[in-house]
C-alpha cells in the first residue's frame, strides 16, 4: 500500500506547486499591467503648453482719409437761402447785427434764420454764424431737429451773388449758455467754417429760456461758381 501513498503525496505536492505557479503567474500579470498603466501616464517627454487659440477680431477696414480739396476764398455775399436735408429744412435767411448789450440778435420768428452780420460770410476764410429758434409756445421752430444732426450731414446756402456754397457738418456740441465759448464759435480758426446756433438744454419756466446752446460745427466742402 505504499505506492498509492507515495502516489497521493506528490499529486499533493503537484498540486501546491501549481497552485503557487498559478498565483505567481497573477502577481506577476498584475504587476506588469501597474508598470504598463504607469509608464502610460507618465509623459515620454517634456510637457507641451496648451495650444491657446486667441480669436482676434477682424481687421478694421483701412479708412481713406478724404481728399482736401483746396476752396479758393469766395468773395463776401450774404447767405438768403438755407437747406438741410438731413432734417427737412428749407428757409429764408435774414441778418443780425448786435444789441445795445452786445450780444447777439436772434431772429424776429421762428420759421426763419439770421445770419451774423459782422462774422465771417459763408466760404471766407472764418467762422459765418447762422441763429435759429429752436421752438416757441407755438410750437417746434426751424432748428427744432438741429441737435440731431449727424457728421457729414450737408448744409447748403445760397448766397446773395447766385454763388452755392456746401458745408459738411463735423460735430454738434451742446454748451451750458453760462460758459459759452464765443471766440471758438464766432472766432476764425483760419477756415472755411459755418456755425449753426440754436437754444438747447433744459428749459427754465422760471426765465422763460432754455439753459444751454446747441452749436453745429461744419466746413466747406464746395462750391459753385457764381451764376450770370
Amino acid at each position: 500500500m505504499a505506492v498509492p501513498h507515495l502516489v497521493a503525496t506528490q499529486v499533493v505536492r503537484d498540486r501546491r506547486s501549481y497552485r503557487q505557479l498559478t498565483w505567481w503567474l497573477i502577481a506577476a500579470t498584475a504587476l506588469i499591467i501597474s508598470v504598463v498603466s504607469l509608464v502610460g501616464l507618465l509623459p515620454t517627454s517634456a510637457p507641451v503648453a496648451p495650444k491657446v487659440v486667441v480669436l482676434a477680431k477682424a481687421p478694421a477696414t483701412k479708412r481713406t482719409a478724404p481728399r482736401v480739396i483746396a476752396i479758393p476764398a469766395l468773395t463776401r455775399s450774404r447767405p438768403v437761402q438755407l437747406t438741410i436735408p438731413a432734417i427737412g429744412v428749407t428757409t429764408s435767411v435774414g441778418t443780425l447785427g448786435l444789441q445795445a448789450d452786445d450780444q447777439v440778435m436772434v431772429p424776429t420768428n421762428t420759421t426763419t434764420v439770421g445770419w451774423y452780420i459782422d462774422g465771417a460770410a459763408p466760404g471766407q476764410i472764418g467762422s459765418a454764424v447762422i441763429l435759429g429758434h429752436v421752438d416757441s409756445y407755438l410750437g417746434p421752430g426751424v432748428f427744432f431737429l438741429l441737435k440731431t444732426l449727424e457728421p457729414g450731414d450737408r448744409i447748403n446756402l445760397v448766397l446773395a451773388d447766385g454763388a452755392v456754397t456746401s458745408f459738411a457738418v463735423t460735430k454738434v456740441v451742446e454748451y451750458s449758455k453760462t460758459t459759452f465759448p464765443d471766440q471758438q464759435v464766432y472766432g476764425s480758426h483760419g477756415t472755411q467754417s459755418l456755425q449753426l446756433v440754436t437754444c438747447g438744454g433744459a428749459f427754465d419756466h422760471a426765465t422763460g429760456h432754455y439753459e444751454s446752446n446747441v452749436v453745429v460745427y461744419s466746413q466747406l466742402v464746395s462750391a459753385s461758381p457764381v451764376t450770370s
